[in-house]
Formats: structure tokens, C-alpha cells, sequence
């Protein structure tokens, strides 16, 4: 249990630009239902039924993803960002999957703490995302989205201004006003209202201020394979300036300036276990952890 914690701890430590709180390695976690201080649920307890869960069966960066359908009674999980902000510019972002045929359903919240449900703050109107379109009964402009593949979601608040802005890969449904129940920006709510909502959420990430366009870019690249036997193969578009690898403890092991795109790093050498990758391209640098 020691070394998954420190393991969690360095990957959220890593490969983030400077605004970032924190990055979320879904890798760390067991499959099945998750119940921590960041994923909580509506009722603030550890009931099954509302935690988010932990699956294999899709994923966009690694083996894991966070998985919520309507089996069971319903899942409503609370993502929380770590305190109530009350001041400030942030950014929620996340990579998501919504099978063709099944629907998705969640909420921006304001004040989490003890629990949602004591406080029924709710920062956002209602975002449902159906056959394709994204809906925000809030006010925003209807988003599209694919069917069957990944796809970026962000929300910018303005919590100074009273504001928020939902992003759909490059599209933006307009700046909107907060919902007036909320004190300020806590977390968000992902609820399984209906028998057809089934989707995945990857590659958590979430900052102070505005994410940039490379930020926590996971599309950037991709490493292959994984577990690796001896060589990590790196995809890219453009040339990657430098791979550095760390050990579950935190300990550099290996370290490379390949200045070329697409290259390979030999791993040969380092012993089996779980590393850390940090590949840096340009002003953009993210950790993925790595099985050897």
C-alpha cells in the first residue's frame, strides 16, 4: 500500500505545467468501485451503488477509466477538486467515451463538503450529452461530440466573475452565469440518471487559470507497447525533446534528449516494475506510467 501511495503521489507531482493541482493516474487504482478524498459520492458515502468505477474495458491513456452507467440503482459520484474555490479562475478537464446508443449526465457543483447532497450547490445547469450533442440547460450552446471515440470535455470558471465556459474539443458554448445556489466552484457530479447513460472518463486533469492548448495534451503521443520487454516506442507528430523515466520511489533511472519525432528509448537495463515516463514536446510534458 506504501509504494501505491507514493507512486500516486509523484505521478500527480509530475509532468504538469505550473498552474496544475493535479493530474489524476486512474492507473494507481484497483478495478471495481472506487470510494477516496478525491472520488466521493452524493451522499458522501461509501454506499457501492453511487461510486464512480474503476474499469478496464476502456481507456484512453493506459489500461483504466472511470466508468458510469445506471446498473445497480444508479451511480452519483462526486469528483472533488480539494476544497471549495471561492476566488479565482479554474479548469476541469477530462477525456471522454460515450458508446453509440447510451447517453452521459453530469453537473458542475459548488460546495461539496461534508457532502453534495447536504448542500445542493449547483454551479452548472444540467449537461446531458445524447446521440451525438451535448446539452447544458444552463444556457450554453449545443456542443457536438463523436460517438464510439474519445473526445476532450473543459469547463473554464470565472469564479470572480460569477461565470463558466463549457469546451467541447475546439468548439465553446459561451460564457454562461453560475448557478445561483453556488457559493463557489467544489467538484463536479457524475450521475447515472437513466438506464442509458454508460460512459467512460479518462485523464482527469485540473488547474488554477486557463489550460493552454498543450496542456496535459495526452493526444500529443502515445507509448507502445505496454508492459514493455526492452524498447519503448514513443508516437509523435512532432519531435520529442526529452524522456526522463522514474522509479515507483521517485528515483530517476534514465533520462534522454531523442530531439527526433516518434523515437524509441531502450529500457533494457532497468530492472521489472512499474516506472514513471515524463516526454516533454515543446512547452507540453506529461507522466504515463509504464509496466516492465
Amino acid at each position: 500500500m506504501k509504494k501505491i501511495y507514493l507512486l500516486a503521489v509523484f505521478a500527480l507531482g509530475l509532468g504538469l505545467s505550473a498552474n496544475a493541482q493535479f493530474e489524476d493516474d486512474l492507473e494507481v487504482y484497483s478495478t471495481g468501485p472506487l470510494f477516496t478524498p478525491r472520488w466521493t459520492t452524493w451522499s458522501g458515502e461509501n454506499t457501492g451503488n453511487e461510486n464512480v468505477i474503476i474499469s478496464e474495458d476502456q481507456a484512453f491513456d493506459g489500461t483504466k477509466s472511470v466508468f458510469i452507467d445506471n446498473v445497480g440503482g444508479g451511480q452519483d459520484a462526486i469528483l472533488d477538486i480539494g476544497g471549495l474555490k471561492t476566488a479565482g479562475v479554474w479548469s476541469l478537464a477530462w477525456k471522454m467515451y460515450i458508446p453509440a446508443g447510451s447517453t452521459g449526465y453530469f453537473n458542475i457543483q459548488g460546495n461539496v463538503t461534508p457532502n453534495a447532497n447536504d448542500n445542493q450547490e449547483f454551479y452548472t445547469g444540467n449537461i446531458t450529452l445524447v446521440a451525438g450533442t451535448m446539452s447544458d440547460d444552463g444556457g450554453s450552446t449545443d456542443l457536438v461530440y463523436p460517438e464510439d471515440q474519445w473526445f476532450d470535455f473543459s469547463i473554464e470558471l470565472d469564479v470572480d466573475a460569477s461565470t463558466y465556459e463549457l469546451k467541447l474539443n475546439s468548439s465553446t458554448g459561451g460564457v454562461q452565469t453560475k448557478g445561483a445556489s453556488a457559493t463557489g466552484f467544489g467538484g463536479a457530479d457524475f450521475y447515472a440518471d437513466n438506464s442509458t447513460n454508460n460512459y467512460y472518463v479518462d485523464a482527469v486533469r485540473f488547474a488554477e487559470g486557463v489550460l493552454g492548448a498543450d496542456d496535459f495534451s495526452g493526444d500529443v503521443f502515445s507509448v507502445f507497447p505496454n508492459p514493455v520487454v526492452n524498447t519503448l516506442n514513443i508516437k509523435s507528430a512532432i519531435a520529442v525533446d526529452n524522456v526522463t523515466i522514474y522509479d515507483v520511489l521517485g528515483k530517476q533511472v534514465l533520462s534522454v534528449n531523442p530531439d527526433a519525432i516518434s523515437p524509441s528509448v531502450d529500457m533494457s537495463a532497468l530492472s521489472s516494475g512499474a516506472y514513471l515516463v515524463n516526454v516533454t514536446i515543446g512547452n507540453a510534458s506529461k507522466t504515463i506510467k509504464v509496466l516492465k
